[in-house]
């Protein structure tokens, strides 16, 4: 064989491998129904997308769309369909649609959002998923934001009397009861409908938390907290990928993008989450938004009312298989654990 042959079968091979590499490469379509400059997108999932594509190299590729592929509620539909490869979105936008998420929501359980969303992943792995949880996608990852608390722009709230009659965009299952039992009036509502809201009196506060305020620009529209030690509630959300969609791509690069999900995710949102919601309370103050922590009497008047959340989620989640106390329990073991 002479060089010059020896040469060409070289370059025949290399490019036959570019070919054959240019073929495997798949870009997936990320429902991107938040503004793009919002931190969870722009710091969080594309960041995330971008790591993905260079572990990776450039084998798998997610892009955001240029707007949400449906509305914010259809957006774990639209991943079961194939509409969209890829969403991000909360549980409680389709309420009763996922009961086991409802272990993350549950009051008075944050300590942190790093370290309530690593423990959720982790009793998802081990309880919630062999129970069924996403069976219509591939599940990325779990995670939750900062503890929840209630906001509102008519008067400051020092005794359950204080919600009587005040309409509140409600974000999950056990907000909307809770404020049921408070005689406060739930309105169901997407986060992007919230601004709207409130300038049109459509809502008088909504459960939200700190950062949100600032990220959502409704600061103008919010005149003062009611804060819950640990949380009134928490909201759980999904990151998944259309199941066929998922099957298109290797086992290894498969492996290579759950290296990045799951508990590294969890951790990645809730560092940068936490930080938000850091940096959004001195901005309270210096807006002059008047914050009141329930404690005392009233705290313990509301965590009695409460109580029933967590044994009717225990006996609701029997009926599916799963053991509910031991989930509950694995959940704030983790939190506690976490860091330690």
């Amino acid at each position: 064989m002479t060089s010059r042959h020896f040469r060409s079968l070289l370059c025949g091979a290399a490019l036959a491998t570019a070919f054959a590499g240019a073929a495997d490469a798949q870009t997936f379509r990320f429902s991107q129904w938040l503004p793009a400059g919002h931190f969870t997108q722009r710091d969080v999932m594309h960041v995330y997308f971008k790591d993905i594509e260079k572990a990776t190299q450039g084998r798998v590729k997610i892009q955001p769309t240029a707007k949400g592929l449906g509305a914010p509620p259809r957006q774990y539909q639209l991943a079961v369909d194939g509409i969209a490869d890829v969403i991000f979105v909360p549980h409680g936008y389709t309420p009763g649609v996922h009961p086991l998420s409802e272990v993350a929501e549950l009051p008075f359980m944050t300590r942190n959002t790093e370290a309530n969303s690593v423990a959720y992943w982790r009793v998802f792995k081990k309880i919630l998923q062999p129970a069924g949880m996403h069976k219509g996608v591939h599940t990325l990852s779990v995670h939750v934001h900062p503890a929840g608390h209630l906001y509102n722009n008519k008067r400051e709230i020092k005794t359950l009397d204080g919600f009587k009659g005040l309409k509140f965009r409600s974000t999950t299952f056990f907000v909307s009861e809770a404020l049921k039992k408070f005689g406060a009036v739930p309105v169901a509502g997407p986060v992007t409908a919230l601004r709207d809201g409130l300038a049109r009196g459509v809502y008088d506060g909504t459960s939200f938390t700190d950062e949100a305020i600032y990220n959502f620009k409704i600061n103008k529209f919010v005149k003062y907290v009611t804060r819950f030690p640990g949380g009134l509630y928490n909201t759980s959300f999904v990151v998944a990928m259309n199941s066929r969609a998922w099957g298109k791509i290797s086992k290894a690069d498969q492996a290579k993008v759950m290296e990045l999900s799951g508990e590294a995710y969890a951790k990645r949102i809730g560092q940068i989450w936490d930080g938000h919601e850091n940096a959004a309370v001195p901005k309270l103050k210096a807006d002059g938004i008047i914050t009141h922590e329930l404690k005392g009497e009233t705290l313990a008047t509301v965590k009695k009312m409460l109580s029933g959340f967590e044994t009717g989620w225990i006996a609701k989640v029997k009926k599916l298989g799963v053991d509910g106390a031991a989930a509950i329990k694995m959940f704030r073991d983790e939190v506690a654990a976490y860091g330690s």
